[in-house]
């Protein structure tokens, strides 16, 4: 870890601690000082502020040590966000869970239950607001060049998954590119002279064709010097990332496992889907109204978009809000065979390289079909999917079937879960529209081999993101 990286997480120690202090001191306040405001909870035991700060002290350890463990001091200053909130919702929400196991019934030890859950909630959000704060301290330094890490990039010169683009462009990304090299030859001889001449603290190996003697030489390189090495991995390399050892006769044997998403991890996924999406179809029913007010007044015909669609080895049916002319949409109950021949036709302009179809300045969209599409309004819908159990808050996209028809023989493990609203695949896709198909299958497999509760929150948070600030992109999409 860089000095610069490790100065901003001594300061994170420090202002973690006083954010949870404070978010202590703010909930006694509300609770013993403004008790008006919660007349149906009347205060049963006195509890003075000397008694109260005692117990937040002795808390402050125990938390910061959860903080740790869910690696929030070992954070780099290319982390979002987002991902940083969401490890933070997840190690304060666990020092509530063993507060209920330890206090939760003994009102003698801590009288007032509802402060702790009060703690809980101001402590998320204030140190959030502390990392945030932190960040943006940190991006101002990066975007003056002090404390970049100096990247070497080994990349294949025809696929570099755009990544020479988005590092040299998002300084706050943390990266200077000191070089950029193909693979091949005296490669770790050119390291070695970059490294005496300008300097390396990561290198990122992306070049798939590096075959395995240059690869071993590269993370040698690394080791010898202390040099951080990432890889961007193909998709067998994603498929094994996920392994359980085991002994069958006394023979020690390597498991690799489909996916985490098994037994509990199932559970926990689904009880999750259905909470989530019944919230949400209750929040957003406002939205339901205005957007099929909006979907009539703009075209003729039905308010929702019904199709099949393949996921988790069946066919299924997708809901989304019409966003197409109704002669335009594909299926018998609306355009039939001339909206089959129009789509058929746009094959000829596909925009994305792969099985999938994606049109610039698609013909078929509405005026308000573009809108909705443009703020995720079409997929509202999606929630009542996600409620039946065909699909899931996150997971792989859910292909039409003429696409999931010329690949599904290649790739069935995409199918062994349930489709997303939205996943890695899809906010990726955000950024990039023309994605190429092998990363969105590389994106999808991460996904099936990495699942995690957290990793899910992430994804969302990651998606709240992007629907509330989009980023820049061809607008003909």
């Amino acid at each position: 870890m860089k000095k610069f990286e490790l100065a901003f997480n001594v300061l994170a120690v420090f202002l973690d601690a006083i954010m949870i202090y404070l978010a202590g001191f703010i909930a006694y306040f509300f609770r013993y000082r403004l008790q008006s405001l919660f007349p149906q909870y009347p205060i049963m035991f006195d509890l003075s502020f000397a008694q109260f700060s005692k117990n937040i002290l002795i808390a402050i350890p125990f938390l910061l040590a959860i903080l740790s463990a869910y690696g929030l001091y070992k954070v780099l200053s290319t982390d979002s966000f987002w991902k940083i909130s969401a490890k933070i919702f997840a190690s304060i929400s666990t020092g509530l869970m063993m507060f209920v196991a330890i206090y939760f019934f003994d009102a003698q030890i801590f009288p007032s239950r509802l402060i702790v859950l009060m703690s809980w909630l101001y402590a998320i959000v204030l140190v959030s607001f502390g990392r945030l704060t932190i960040m943006a301290i940190q991006g101002i330094f990066l975007k003056r060049g002090i404390g970049l890490h100096k990247l070497a990039l080994i990349v294949d010169p025809q696929n570099d998954f755009n990544l020479i683009k988005e590092i040299s462009s998002r300084p706050e990304l943390g990266y200077k590119i000191v070089k950029i090299l193909p693979g091949g030859g005296e490669l770790t001889g050119e390291l070695d002279q970059i490294r005496k001449e300008e300097g390396i603290d990561e290198i990122i190996q992306a070049n798939f064709k590096l075959d395995r003697k240059l690869n071993a030489e590269v993370l040698k390189f690394t080791h010898d010097y202390g040099i951080k090495f990432t890889y961007v991995p193909d998709i067998i390399g994603a498929q094994s990332i996920n392994i359980a050892t085991a002994e069958i006769a006394g023979i020690p044997v390597i498991h690799l496992k489909n996916t985490p998403l098994e037994g509990w991890g199932k559970v926990v996924k689904r009880v999750t889907d259905i909470f989530i999406s019944l919230v949400a179809i209750i929040l957003a029913s406002p939205l339901f109204a205005l957007v099929a007010l909006g979907i009539r007044l703009d075209s003729p015909g039905p308010v929702f978009f019904i199709q099949e669609r393949y996921g988790q080895g069946r066919p299924f049916r997708f809901y989304k809000f019409r966003s197409m002319y109704k002669e335009l949409s594909v299926g018998e109950s609306y355009g039939g065979e001339k909206a089959q021949r129009a789509r058929n036709e746009l094959w000829k302009s596909n925009a994305r390289h792969g099985p999938f179809l994606k049109i610039k300045n698609d013909p078929r969209v509405t005026r308000f079909g573009r809108f909705i599409r443009a703020t995720k309004l079409d997929e509202l819908p999606q929630f009542l999917s996600v409620l039946k159990g065909d699909m899931s808050l996150i997971g792989p996209r859910a292909h039409v079937l003429d696409e999931v028809d010329r690949y599904r023989d290649t790739y069935k493990r995409q199918f062994t879960v349930k489709p997303g609203i939205t996943g890695l695949t899809q906010i990726t896709q955000a950024r990039i529209p023309d994605l190429p198909f092998e990363e969105e299958i590389r994106l999808d497999t991460f996904y099936l081999e990495n699942w995690s509760f957290l990793l899910d929150f992430k994804i969302l948070f990651r998606t709240i993101a992007v629907v509330l600030h989009p980023p820049k992109r061809d607008q003909n999409y």
